[in-house]
């Protein structure tokens, strides 16, 4: 007679081991009991690691669902969708991203898919007759915004980043720019691409910015990215840029470019660099690369910072690098300790008054 498998408690579990035991006939027990030998080793396995225990059903699990957006989200999804609707859900993704809304490609899809939303034409037509909540995630930023205290200031204390594209340039290509800038010092530091996939803000911020801020002995306290949905997947991609804003312990915030005037100031310098830097290249017979140019526009970023006076704000007559030295002396860092070149640049002749 063949007893069929309906799910054996423990201690019939371990009997049935025990029967095989006796019986040293592991097909003929399996055949007995309905149970396949896979069944059968897999029993007789827990048994041995864990006794009687390991025999126990166990309840089965409730399925995870990764994709399963909740009514919140989906509202955030939703809203977007109407503002811009040409969008689809990878932009959306690194859009809510950006706003601290955990929330992958393919939760926003089934959103998406839910609401008849997956093409183009279907989201610009609900575009038309839904509008979108006005006001909330502007007044959120600014009520960040207004945390930040201008008689704090210091070198470090508020920090702007963006990227811009600045133009194609015959013989050389296109020019990407990314801009980091310090507010209170002045102090300026510019990374070029010529192709846009290759942009990569984190890596040139751990290369690059993160050595200045460990050779000065300085921290960002806050730092505000303009926000431009062209550019804003270069800010967010991967994970490196969550590592880095912990490691450095850095406040944070995305501000759309177009609604605040906190970006005047760089825009200030942008401005400067076109005149002084961007519109002279055709002029220059020897910038025919855009190796060539980047080089030359290092060499110019660091006469800006290490020559040339500001002549407002108030730190007015000082070069961004002194004003960048005297905090660094404030917080006992070891002139000693700077590296030669460092050293040599501060101590060089400046060119005289710039306003940037």
């Amino acid at each position: 007679m063949v007893m069929k498998f309906q799910g054996f408690n423990a201690y019939t579990k371990y009997r049935i081991l025990q029967h095989a035991l006796k019986v040293k006939n592991v097909s003929e027990v399996c055949e007995l009991f309905g149970i396949s030998r896979t069944t059968f080793y897999n029993w007789e396995t827990a048994y041995q690691r864990f006794g009687i225990a390991g025999l126990e059903n166990k309840v089965p699990k409730k399925p995870k669902m990764p994709n399963k957006i909740s009514k919140a989200i989906e509202h955030e999804i939703l809203k977007y969708v109407i503002k811009y609707p040409g969008d689809g859900p990878r932009r959306i993704y690194y859009e809510l991203k950006s706003e601290g809304i955990d929330v992958g490609e393919t939760g926003i899809y089934n959103v998406l898919k839910r609401n008849n939303l997956t093409r183009k034409k279907q989201r610009v037509e609900y575009s038309k007759y839904k509008i979108p909540p006005r006001g909330i995630k502007g007044r959120k930023e600014k009520a960040a915004l207004h945390l930040i205290d201008p008689k704090e200031a210091y070198p470090g204390y508020l920090v702007i980043q963006r990227i811009d594209y600045i133009g194609t340039f015959e013989g050389i290509g296109k020019i990407y720019q990314y801009c980091f800038y310090d507010t209170y010092s002045k102090w300026g530091e510019i990374k070029l691409y010529n192709k846009k996939h290759d942009i990569g803000i984190w890596e040139y911020f751990e290369q690059k910015l993160a050595y200045l801020l460990e050779t000065f002995n300085l921290d960002i306290k806050n730092l505000i990215t303009a926000k431009e949905r062209e550019f804003l997947p270069y800010f967010v991609k991967g994970d490196k840029y969550n590592k880095i804003i912990d490691a450095y312990n850095i406040h944070h915030l995305f501000i759309p470019y177009e609604e605040s005037e906190v970006f005047d100031d760089i825009v200030e310098f942008n401005e400067f660099l076109v005149t002084e830097f961007y519109n002279k290249i055709l002029l220059n017979e020897k910038l025919n690369s855009f190796m060539k140019v980047e080089n030359a526009l290092n060499h110019f970023i660091r006469e800006y910072n290490f020559t040339n006076k500001t002549s407002q704000g108030p730190s007015a007559g000082k070069t961004p690098a002194e004003i960048v030295l005297e905090r660094a002396m404030e917080k006992g860092t070891d002139l000693d300790a700077l590296p030669l070149w460092l050293l040599a640049l501060i101590n060089s002749p400046r060119r005289g008054v710039r306003d940037e």
